[in-house]
């Protein structure tokens, strides 16, 4: 696509547009009688709880108000559309190795959370229709790592058109949102699951799993931003994805006010929690434990590099390798946790989620 000339940007829709016509389609779905059990009609901002393979643990997906659609809202096009792992075209295989060094140190550090052991040693009790059902939850280490602003193979995705339109209408200025000017155009993705998902045994036609929920998690941030996630290859261009459908739009600082506004300024997608700062301590740091290491090189493969000739490969980048967790929660963080969970957050959490029963 060529760049677009003034002229030509005058002529797009805005935001609120897209988002017009988005809102229509909700609203047709939820008032057609055959279809509006696929809305989120009754289970407004709630989780459901959903099975991603037959024997796997669950996730807690966000209810939608469209039926398969999931977007994604940048204030820029760009022609190379890629995650940030394969961003930066100058960085080798050694940096990006270091990359997912760090999304493994992250991994390793959640591992130690609380509510994850509590998830992971002993399922999660849900009432269904009255009776009492253990449930063991999926920790999408990899898609909390990408909302903690790691950089990783997935792209960021949404079933909230409100979310998308935030990320497509503001820009991130010393770490703050604000409203973008009426310059320039930016773009929503919607990406559609291909018809062969829903087919009876479609985990023989479809090889490896590239789109989850990351949905309701121990922490807040994915959660508000209804999260999902896109596995993207090396090379891969979302612009060519199938599934994928682009709304060019024509940036307005009033339309972007108002859904600055909408979302709390900011506010409701980033709410405070305690991985905010060990994530950024984790993305700057130079050093990396040994743990991490050996999880991540038994993970990810680098061409012609064993285990010795990798780690003095991320030596020469500049990372040390040290014996302890570059992060790790404050001493007194369990019992803390574990007395708010008793006290408000265990009600908290079960709030959020609905279980619908689909005719």
């Amino acid at each position: 696509m060529k760049t677009m000339t003034p002229d030509e940007i005058n002529q797009l829709p805005t935001i609120l547009h897209i988002l017009d016509m988005i809102a229509g389609e909700e609203e047709s779905l939820r008032n057609n009688l055959r279809y509006n059990f696929l809305s989120n009609l009754g289970a407004e901002n709630k989780f459901e709880i959903k099975a991603e393979t037959p024997n796997g643990p669950c996730v807690l997906q966000p209810t939608s108000s469209c039926f398969n659609s999931y977007f994604r809202g940048q204030a820029e096009y760009h022609e190379d559309c890629l995650p940030t792992l394969y961003r930066d075209q100058k960085k080798d295989n050694i940096d990006r190795f270091v990359d997912r060094l760090r999304s493994s140190e992250f991994e390793l550090l959640l591992q130690t959370h609380p509510f994850v052991k509590l998830i992971y040693n002993e399922g999660i009790v849900f009432k269904n229709f009255g009776k009492d059902v253990l449930v063991s939850l999926k920790v999408d280490y990899l898609g909390l790592a990408q909302h903690y602003e790691l950089a990783t193979d997935m792209l960021d995705f949404t079933n909230d058109k409100w979310v998308a339109a935030f990320f497509a209408t503001c820009s991130n200025k010393n770490g703050r949102y604000i409203p973008m000017d009426s310059k320039g155009d930016g773009v929503v993705y919607r990406y559609s699951l291909p018809p062969e998902h829903f087919l009876p045994g479609k985990d023989n036609l479809i090889q490896g799993k590239k789109f989850s929920a990351i949905g309701l998690q121990p922490f807040k941030r994915p959660g508000e931003q209804k999260g999902f996630a896109l596995k993207m290859e090396e090379g891969e261009n979302l612009n060519n994805v199938r599934g994928i459908q682009k709304y060019l739009f024509r940036h307005d600082k009033l339309a972007a006010e108002i859904i600055y506004n909408r979302m709390n300024q900011g506010g409701n997608l980033f709410p405070y929690d305690e991985l905010e700062e060990l994530a950024k301590k984790i993305k700057t740091s130079k050093k990396i434990s040994n743990n991490a290491f050996e999880f991540a090189y038994k993970k990810y493969t680098v061409e012609q590099m064993n285990e010795e000739k990798l780690r003095e490969a991320c030596i020469a980048k500049g990372i040390k390798f040290v014996n302890y967790p570059v992060a790790r929660f404050p001493r007194d963080f369990k019992r803390n946790f574990l007395t708010d969970w008793k006290k408000n957050g265990e009600k908290e959490f079960f709030s959020k989620i609905v279980h619908r029963q689909y005719f």
